[in-house]
């Protein structure tokens, strides 16, 4: 949610195009806390005892393809997870309330909103092969309708693929 030049404000939605609405919702990382919620003064709606977690995952919401939230040193980031086999062009990214989208010359994805910018670093992309983490070349393409997909390079197609976009935003969000 920005705040534009007239003091309206303005909202950027990224959605998944064409994705599964039915996808499955899992806590990843159980952490050590637990949490409770007394909301309200009718105690059959609080909860308590709620475990958190480090990472949420949304479970196929393409084919083979699942995504995970986390955060990381007050940076939002997401990652698609891409199962053996399964093609990187199925992944479209939508941003609605954008006024502008486009990859600048560090291959960034640059979305305007009213007179601020939000921007995300090129994607990284690699493969854990072996106990060793493997880079592998990835951009972004934005195509004629205005949504974002994944262009990557040379991989092993039998081995799991992970591209790691960040979302980097500023004190107007």
């Amino acid at each position: 949610n920005v705040r534009g030049p007239s003091a309206d404000p303005k909202v950027l939605r990224m959605r998944l195009s064409d994705a599964n609405g039915s996808a499955q919702v899992q806590g990843d990382g159980e952490l050590p806390g637990k949490v409770n919620y007394f909301i309200g003064s009718d105690p059959s709606s609080w909860r308590s005892d709620i475990s958190t977690y480090a990472r949420v995952r949304y479970t196929d919401v393409y084919p083979g393809v699942d995504v995970v939230y986390y955060g990381n040193q007050r940076q939002l980031e997401y990652d698609f997870v891409f199962a053996p086999q399964r093609d990187v062009a199925a992944v479209k990214l939508q941003f609605d309330g954008a006024d502008s989208i486009e990859v600048n010359a560090e291959g960034d994805l640059v979305l305007g909103l009213a007179d601020r910018v939000i921007r995300q670093p090129k994607p990284v992309a690699y493969q854990d092969l072996n106990g060793t983490r493997r880079k592998v070349e990835a951009s972004y393409n934005v195509d004629a309708k205005g949504q974002v997909r994944f262009t990557v390079g040379e991989y092993d197609h039998d081995q799991t693929l992970v591209i790691d976009p960040v979302l980097v935003y500023s004190t107007y969000l």
